[in-house]
């Protein structure tokens, strides 16, 4: 007993201080994510009594992921006329929560009155949710076709090779990802394979499908055309974080008139959810994701229409 307790003091002594900083680090914000879905869980519970008063989203931010759906989102809920979740930006009703009852996401939104206020005050509401994992599932365009046949959708694209390696650092520095990126290119079909079977019943969820699919996510053809199928083309909008990040006032014009809203106030727009730097990415990866990629990057360059700003 002696020994096991000084060898236990041994090793916490021996860990190096940065080492033990990280751990903390990694507990607070842990705490933190832990009260911050108590009170998103509390708000929805209060809510729910009220449920049926409440309206459904006029739009959904669909993703694609790590390509700026943060930013976007935070930019529009600066608009005085947009409205979404309380205290979080979606309700992953169509991926994960799936099982739960229309009622609970009619619990994340505005009640009817106020919009019906909002539209009598001559500044008309528009509500929404963003969930980049919505554009990539491969049954969430058709089950939101039938719960919100006439919203809108918006989506952002970024250059296949840059959102892959940002998603693996994020999926890396969240615990999800402990493989090299090389090897994890190696391991992704094998990972992804019969996801779609998977993903076909509400509710399911496929661990790498959401967490290991760097170069699937980056085939944006394939993604597009079960959102086109689903939706009127003319109830799609396909914007790019390039031109979100270096013409932030332009693009964010775009979609506010894509929403029949007025242009935002005039305000900063910093960029958010972004990666610290790290890491490198290798010249090899990123030639094995480009032509990954090639057939649905010639597929977008003939179908939107500009072509994606990572074709030159």
């Amino acid at each position: 007993m002696t020994g096991t307790t000084s060898r236990s003091r041994l090793g916490r002594e021996a860990r190096p201080p940065a080492r033990a900083a990280a751990i903390r680090d990694d507990r607070r914000e842990h705490l933190r994510w832990l009260a911050f879905r108590a009170a998103v869980n509390t708000g929805q519970a209060l809510a729910r009594p009220t449920a049926a008063w409440r309206t459904l989203p006029d739009f959904v931010i669909v993703g694609a992921q790590r390509c700026g759906t943060t930013s976007l989102y935070r930019h529009l809920r600066e608009h005085p006329q947009v409205r979404f979740p309380r205290a979080t930006k979606g309700t992953h009703w169509f991926d994960e929560h799936g099982l739960r009852p229309e009622s609970w996401y009619r619990a994340n939104f505005p009640l009817e009155r106020a919009r019906r206020r909002a539209a009598a005050a001559g500044a008309p509401m528009r509500v929404g949710e963003a969930c980049p994992y919505y554009l990539f599932h491969p049954s969430v365009p058709a089950w939101m076709a039938d719960a919100l046949p006439g919203a809108r959708l918006i989506v952002l694209l970024r250059d296949p090779v840059e959102r892959a390696w940002s998603q693996y650092r994020h999926e890396v520095a969240r615990g999800y990802e402990t493989l090299p990126f090389a090897d994890a290119l190696d391991a992704e079909a094998a990972r992804l394979a019969g996801a779609d079977a998977v993903l076909e019943v509400r509710g399911a969820r496929h661990e790498s499908h959401q967490h290991h699919s760097y170069v699937a996510r980056g085939r944006y053809a394939e993604q597009l055309q079960r959102v086109w199928s689903a939706f009127p083309r003319d109830r799609v909008l396909v914007a790019f974080s390039a031109d979100l990040e270096r013409e932030p006032v332009a693009t964010l014009g775009r979609i506010t008139d894509f929403l029949d809203l007025p242009p935002l106030p005039p305000i900063q727009l910093p960029r958010w959810n972004q990666r610290p730097p790290g890491g490198v990415l290798d010249q090899e990866s990123a030639r094995r994701i480009r032509a990954a990629v090639e057939e649905s990057d010639a597929w977008l360059a003939e179908h939107l229409e500009e072509p994606p700003p990572w074709l030159g």
